[in-house]
């Protein structure tokens, strides 16, 4: 919990190449974990109110919402463009201005 805003705040002359891309890969792995357990728990609780057969389906349907998570945060934390802590520094940015 205190490592992601270490890495955040440093600068990026510090966390450029392997340290960058394997703090994005630990944050990609925690984030799709976190989701597919929270939702599992969400199924678990009210699937069964509407179909207890459902229930399958729908974990089923979790896991793969999780690995999809995952692959989509890797690919952002292994990208050249500053992985993601360059995504989440982007959002704050300002656009540059193009001369026509």
């Amino acid at each position: 919990a205190i490592a992601t805003p270490i890495v955040m705040l440093t600068p990026d002359s510090y966390t450029d190449g392997a340290i960058d891309k394997a703090f994005g890969m630990l944050v990609a792995t925690t984030i799709s974990a976190h989701s597919w357990i929270g939702m599992n728990y969400v199924a678990t609780d009210y699937v069964p109110k509407i179909s207890k057969s459902l229930l399958g389906p729908a974990r089923v349907f979790n896991a793969a919402l999780g690995f999809v998570t995952f692959v989509g945060l890797s690919k952002v934390a292994l990208n050249n463009k500053g992985g993601v802590k360059g995504t989440v520094k982007g959002l704050w940015k300002p656009e540059k201005k193009k001369d026509v």
